[in-house]
């Protein structure tokens, strides 16, 4: 497309074209024509390079997008949703015990507190109560419990048929060493998705993840937390869930984004692979 600039600019800024036909106004009029005939077609050029150049691209990968209502809106390319339900994807294929380690690259130097709160969505095993009447789960005073960390919530799993990841050891490195790697980045995505998560497959089984989170230094502490623990679900093997109120929605209700008993169901079914492809929550 460059080219194609590059000679219509030529073809315009010479000035000197239309000199050999000063008298013949028959000539001249050609001329003018295809002055803008030229003039339309580098309109057009223009138009569609911008067009295309701000098209998403689809790569199987999973956005997040900060909307103006502040709600984190998610896209994961990969599966359907339907019912009330968390789809399921691909999962680690691991040694019972094995840990897995999580590489966080910080290029941009976000100060100590900020990394902590990453390392507490993944690493704490605090737990919380919460009133099911408040997320339409039951009546009131009656309770669920929601974990704050995937350590917590991983390690309160029972036995599967494919070990589940309950162990993990955080590290900071500017290499790409580990199996999730957490990518900080203070670029602005273009269409203004605040994360991305890729999975590498080996067959059906996940070899490793990458987590991007842009624009780091504008999120909130709060809003920093939840998208690392969103983004880890789906790192685990989580897709979305058709609950509005649920952490791995694919738009997140901030009130209580904590990880709930039907995420950590949803991982015990993927891991004894005794699903259809989703989980029907009870709750």
């Amino acid at each position: 497309m460059i080219d194609d600039f590059e000679i219509l600019k030529n073809n315009l800024q010479h000035k000197d074209h239309t000199k050999p036909y000063r008298r013949f106004g028959l000539k001249t009029q050609k001329i003018k024509n295809r002055k803008a005939i030229l003039l339309s077609q580098l309109g057009i050029l223009i138009f569609f390079g911008g067009y295309f150049a701000g098209l998403p691209s689809s790569s199987g990968q999973h956005e997040e997008m900060l909307n103006p209502a502040g709600l984190f809106s998610t896209v994961y390319q990969v599966e359907n949703l339907r019912g009330d339900s968390i789809n399921l994807y691909k999962y680690w294929r691991i040694l019972p015990g094995t840990t897995l380690s999580v590489n966080i690259i910080n290029p941009v130097s976000m100060p100590n507190e900020s990394i902590e709160i990453i390392k507490n969505s993944i690493m704490s095993t605090e737990t919380m109560s919460i009133d099911d009447s408040l997320l339409h789960k039951g009546p009131k005073n009656s309770f669920s419990t929601y974990y704050l960390g995937w350590k917590g919530a991983l390690q309160s799993t029972p036995d599967t048929k494919i070990p589940i990841p309950k162990n993990f050891v955080i590290t900071n490195s500017d290499k790409e060493n580990g199996d999730i790697i957490i990518i900080l980045s203070n670029i602005k995505d273009r269409s203004g998705n605040t994360g991305y998560t890729k999975t590498v497959l080996e067959g059906d089984k996940i070899v490793k993840a990458f987590i991007t989170i842009y624009n780091v230094n504008a999120l909130s502490s709060s809003q920093l937390e939840t998208i690392t623990r969103h983004e880890f679900g789906h790192a685990i093997g989580l897709g979305h869930s058709t609950a509005p109120e649920d952490l791995m929605a694919p738009t997140i209700d901030m009130t209580y984004p904590y990880i709930s008993d039907c995420d950590i169901m949803s991982v015990v079914d993927l891991y004894n692979e005794k699903s259809d492809g989703t989980t029907t929550c009870q709750k």
